[in-house]
């Protein structure tokens, strides 16, 4: 059928001058969990040392999130609740975002403690640089827990904007990961979901550890050709389910046509996380093949 709809379709859209070609669509925004607003972050300590490790004026994979209370221990009921948030949205490059949703789990700590900590006027905000009594926490997605993100992708793509097969990787930055089980519950619009685990992160020097991985989706599983208007319609909800976790940030989620790289040197759980993401995304498109 794929095969059918590729003949079919395949040459008009390969015939056609791009406008704008897919790049990806972005929920959220890389700035550090927010941090990058505060000139002060740097000296924020996580391990015992500088939350930026690698002194490059933004938090990103193989830095740590904050231990704002300067304690080395990032966790729920430990001072170190934050709310970074400031006009963060939806990106969309060679798209037009028709429905997607979940920014407001972006650039806020998803702690079990953030609600009494926001009572008691004692979270974090970057952009202030001091405390107060936060945002709103962010209501629960139907299929998860009450701090545990879930985000959709729902977007177009116009006919010629986006080659047939093209790679589509699901990139995300997030943080302090580190209690079992963690799964992934991706879901389409057609397909059958996928589940992915992840893989846990070290306490000690590596807690608040941020990583950065991706996983590969199938094109057709991401993608429906829409005949009516001559669209590519993109759907993809992403569920974050680890029952177990009381606390965790993520910077951004985004759909691409290039996955998350790394371009620094990074602890081995990160290589873990980031090799265990790739080969489930890499075995299901094997299968499907």
């Amino acid at each position: 059928m794929k095969a059918l709809l590729a003949t079919l379709i395949g040459a008009a859209i390969s015939s056609q001058t791009y406008a704008i070609p897919f790049e990806y669509i972005k929920i959220g925004d890389t700035d550090g969990f927010g941090y990058d607003a505060d000139p002060g972050f740097a000296g924020l300590t996580g391990d015992g040392g500088a939350a930026d490790r690698n002194s490059d004026g933004h938090l990103g994979s193989g830095d740590v999130l904050p231990s704002l209370n300067g304690n080395m221990v990032v966790a729920t009921g430990n001072g170190d609740d934050f709310d970074n948030r400031d006009s963060e949205g939806y990106s969309c490059v060679g798209c037009i975002n028709t429905g997607s949703d979940g920014v407001d789990y972006t650039d806020i700590a998803l702690s079990t403690s953030y609600n009494a900590s926001s009572a008691g006027g004692s979270v974090y905000n970057a952009n202030t640089g001091g405390y107060g009594s936060g945002g709103a926490f962010p209501a629960p997605p139907s299929s998860a827990l009450t701090n545990q993100p879930g985000f959709l992708f729902d977007f177009t793509i116009a006919d010629g904007d986006i080659v047939i097969g093209t790679d589509i990787f699901f990139n995300l930055v997030f943080g302090d990961y580190d209690v079992v089980p963690a799964d992934i519950d991706i879901s389409y619009a057609t397909a059958a979901s996928d589940t992915v685990g992840l893989v846990k992160q070290s306490n000690g020097p590596d807690d608040g550890l941020i990583q950065g991985a991706f996983v590969a989706l199938d094109f057709y599983d991401v993608f429906t050709w829409n005949i009516g208007d001559s669209t590519w319609d993109g759907y993809v909800e992403v569920d974050f389910d680890a029952p177990n976790e009381p606390y965790t940030a993520f910077d951004y989620v985004e759909l691409s046509t290039a996955p998350f790289t790394i371009d620094v040197v990074e602890p081995n759980s990160l290589a873990l996380m980031l090799f265990g993401l790739m080969g489930v995304g890499m075995a299901r498109r094997k299968q499907k093949g």
